[in-house]
């Protein structure tokens, strides 16, 4: 594809890791690959346990954990600013290396920021309490401490906003924190890194370790120094940094299979742009992306009709031109699995509307956005992550068995619903099992003050991020007791 751009550099070699206050240069070397082209970006350095040790060191964490709050939000809003400074850039790497298109990755860029800011308020908007206690010669002060050193370990799908939602947090409460990025996208990892240098804030209090290692990413984990693990990724690798750290606080935002539910009164055009934006954007890699469509029956064919329309009309190219609204997948391993779930569920009766197959054009990772319709409750798209542009749609008569379909399975992270009744609405989403449920809009919307995470006792992982609903993970509560006589 001579068309599509590798915005190719050499300097990320040097820019590997950034560990004890210098750019690593121990390690072996992995290759970046253009996801649009195949070819290699960039060759970076990868960090070993060794580099884990140094990297890991609480004498950071020490130094500053009793900075006041005002100064750590000032940091938090001078790492938000230099982000800005060099938006531009940022975005177009970004592109670049993950395969988005650039008018996202610029989007993403500008989110990222913003959550430095949403930091800075969330730590300055603390006000700390006072309890009354029934001895009248004490007096009670309850605090929030910070937990230590953190392991951030980021997927690839978001990969400067879903780190700023750990980063931020963790530095405006007062805790260091030692980044390990998806090695897929390093490259604008330690670009960001770079870029955050021209922060006001103490550059030892946020460490970034580059690795293609699984052995490198557990021993940080596993590290002695470290107090708490925050991971958003895999549910599979989630739960087994769970079951191998029982003794830390751990933080994990881990996989969906977004239910949305359409009832019988929704607005058809309305939901038509809601589900195609929920299964095709960011090429339907995200974790709150449409998994199962699951339509009252009158509803169903017209619906479907319509998200493939939308589909239809996508322009999948260059991430780097203007033009482009879907690029390539990140993972050319990805196609695979997608294809499998889009013949499994043909193979069962669905009924193939459009796409189903990458495009003949480009070939490689760029898969058409494919709409599927009476989709079977057995085929594997109706159960499992499919993270890829997919929206397979499904029937059903009832109320109840739209809710009882939307919370079989054992994700929980978030739901949709349509409907024009404010009543139904409120019902409907109370019934969902998940963490967060949109009405009436696309299931990947959210904003970074409000609480994400899974529903408790579901595969979807545990606690809260967002806002100050971050605060619980970040710090510790302390009480304490002073006698005034």
């Amino acid at each position: 594809m001579d068309a599509v751009r590798s915005e190719a550099t050499s300097e990320c070699v040097a820019l590997s890791s950034w560990i004890a206050g210098k750019w690593s240069t121990s390690g072996g070397t992995f290759d970046v690959h253009s996801p649009a082209t195949g070819s290699v970006i960039d060759r970076l350095r990868s960090a070993g346990s060794a580099d884990v040790d140094a990297a890991a060191a609480r004498q950071a964490f020490e130094r500053y954990r009793a900075t006041p709050a005002p100064v750590r939000a000032g940091w938090c809003l001078s790492a938000s600013a230099a982000v800005l400074a060099h938006e531009d850039r940022l975005a177009r790497e970004l592109s670049a290396e993950h395969g988005k298109p650039v008018a996202d990755a610029l989007a993403e860029v500008r989110s990222a920021a913003n959550g430095f800011r949403v930091a800075a308020g969330v730590v300055l908007g603390d006000p700390g309490e006072s309890p009354s206690v029934a001895d009248t010669a004490k007096r009670i002060a309850v605090r929030r401490e910070p937990l230590g050193v953190w392991a951030v370990i980021t997927p690839w799908n978001f990969p400067l906003n879903i780190p700023v939602e750990y980063i931020g947090p963790a530095l405006s409460t007062g805790n260091a924190v030692v980044w390990k990025p998806a090695p897929t996208t390093a490259r604008i990892a330690a670009r960001f890194r770079e870029v955050l240098l021209k922060a006001d804030f103490p550059q030892d209090l946020l460490q970034l370790v580059v690795t293609d290692a699984l052995t490198v990413a557990q021993h940080l984990t596993a590290h002695p120094t470290v107090s708490a693990i925050g991971f958003t990724g895999g549910t599979a690798a989630g739960e087994a940094i769970g079951r191998a750290n029982p003794g830390k606080h751990l933080l994990l935002e881990l996989g969906g299979n977004t239910a949305i539910v359409v009832l019988d009164d929704a607005d058809l055009d309305a939901a038509a742009d809601a589900i195609a934006a929920s299964a095709f954007w960011n090429a339907g890699q995200v974790c709150s992306a449409a998994g199962k469509v699951l339509v009252a029956r009158p509803l169903h064919d017209a619906l479907a009709e319509r998200v493939a329309d939308r589909a239809r009309k996508a322009v999948l190219g260059d991430p780097l031109e203007p033009g482009t609204t879907q690029g390539p997948l990140h993972l050319a391993a990805s196609v695979e699995r997608i294809q499998a779930h889009v013949d499994d569920a043909c193979s069962r009766g669905a009924r193939l509307l459009t796409g189903g197959a990458v495009d003949a054009r480009l070939g490689g990772g760029f898969y058409l956005p494919t709409v599927l319709a009476d989709v079977p409750e057995d085929a594997a798209a109706f159960h499992e992550e499919t993270f890829g542009p997919v929206a397979a749609l499904s029937a059903y008569d009832t109320e109840e068995e739209l809710i009882a379909a939307a919370n079989a399975g054992s994700y929980g992270l978030v739901a949709a619903v349509h409907t024009r009744s404010a009543s139904r609405a409120f019902r409907v989403s109370e019934a969902l099992e998940a963490g967060l449920v949109v009405v009436n809009d696309s299931s990947n919307y959210w904003e970074l003050n409000l609480p994400f995470g899974g529903a408790h006792g579901r595969r979807s992982g545990r606690g809260r991020l967002g806002g100050r609903f971050a605060l619980s993970e970040f710090t510790q509560v302390k009480a304490i007791a002073i006698d005034i006589r």
